[in-house]
């Protein structure tokens, strides 16, 4: 299992390292994954912001974990390099080893005829999850369709599930994330027991020039092969080192061990009903914040246009204290999806800027405001 901390992090709800340990105690690893979130991160994951509302209405009745995996092998699939090298060998290893993988992922194998356990759906950003939905567009055959087991996060886009079974189909609940879905499959994998976790096409570079827009993920890797009680190999043998990854060969992946289907242990997952009526129990313990915000937003536009106003040194320090209430903050960051205002409780605002004060004040609370309206339109649309 993996310390409670490493989910915790992900998750974005803490804004110090005192915070996250008064919530889930100490452990070896916890200030050295503090300091990579904090370092490679920016301190704020996203994967609990869903600024489009897909959650109201995903498609999902269940939610599940992964029944144990103990003594199985695990390879997490990616489309690098190295994976058009060993499709063959993963071919002829099939049976013996278990293979997650994503939506692009799955789109490979399924051309080499080869069928995932398991597909995730996740995405860094609500962008790449609408590129992902347009992608799905113009492929022919739906590569999840014919996946035993699809993992889709709550923020999915339900266009990319439209092919996708129902009894297929679940939200992993808990997900252990902090955003990259290949370190998502490992945590997954470790959760469930597995003996030996194996990444193939998760190149992130080569082993003479790693890619440094994959340094974080490389960096989180790393810190996953500190935590998981199992043995981690690096099949793709050119691709970027990873720390504590053993480069090994795809052939040391195959298990003694005969695989049966893999099974998910099922919960019903909250109805749309349930969950237009929780986001809109949301929206009415934000209504105080909300005109608040309107109030600043019109004091930031005057600002802005060379009009006289308060001061905005104050209305900057409200804004930021109101990530100082635990509650509040989530309710703001998962409730209104929130990127602004949320990185500026981490970042802080410089009250230096002066008359210039109106730039943060004005994107903060014009998103928040923007985004309350949206949630609006939202619940409306989704009862209706």
């Amino acid at each position: 299992m993996l310390p409670a901390f490493f989910s915790a992090i992900g998750s974005d709800r803490f804004l110090s390292i005192d915070e996250l340990r008064a919530a889930v105690g100490d452990h070896t690893h916890l200030s050295d994954a503090w300091s990579l979130y904090r370092d490679s991160f920016d301190g704020f994951c996203e994967t609990r912001l869903d600024p489009q509302g897909h959650h109201l209405v995903h498609p999902a009745r269940a939610t599940g974990t992964l029944e144990s995996l103990r003594g199985e092998h695990v390879i997490v699939f990616g489309i690098g390099p190295s994976a058009f090298a060993s499709l063959g060998a993963l071919v002829r290893m099939r049976e013996r080893v278990r293979v997650f993988t994503s939506p692009r992922g799955a789109e490979v194998l399924a051309a080499n005829g080869i069928t995932p356990d398991l597909v995730l759906v996740e995405h860094r950003t609500a962008i790449d999850a609408h590129h992902a939905a347009r992608h799905l567009r113009d492929v022919v055959v739906d590569p999840m369709r014919m996946a035993p087991l699809v993992a889709a996060e709550w923020r999915t886009p339900r266009a990319l599930l439209a092919g996708v079974a129902i009894d297929r189909l679940f939200v992993p609940d808990p997900l252990p994330t902090w955003g990259p879905w290949p370190a998502t499959a490992v945590a997954m994998a470790a959760q469930t027991g597995a003996a030996r976790i194996g990444l193939l096409g998760i190149d992130l570079g080569t082993v003479q020039q790693p890619d440094p827009a994959f340094t974080p993920l490389t960096q989180l890797l790393g810190l996953l092969a500190r935590l998981v009680p199992c043995e981690t190999i690096d099949c793709g043998g050119d691709g970027a080192r990873k720390p504590g990854w053993t480069v090994g060969s795809l052939d040391s992946m195959v298990s003694d061990k005969a695989l049966a289907p893999l099974t998910i242990q099922r919960r019903p997952a909250p109805s749309v009903d349930e969950r237009i009526n929780a986001a809109r129990e949301t929206r009415d313990r934000l209504s105080p914040i909300v005109d608040r915000a309107h109030q600043i937003l019109e004091m930031g536009l005057r600002a802005r246009a060379g009009q006289r106003v308060g001061r905005l040194d104050d209305a900057a320090n409200e804004i930021l204290s109101w990530g100082g209430d635990v509650d509040v903050r989530i309710d703001l960051q998962e409730g209104l999806g929130l990127s602004f205002l949320s990185r500026f409780w981490r970042t802080g605002i410089d009250l230096e800027l002066g008359a210039a004060l109106w730039r943060p004040i004005v994107l903060s609370t014009h998103e928040l405001t923007g985004q309350a309206d949206r949630l609006d339109r939202l619940t409306k649309r989704a009862a209706a």
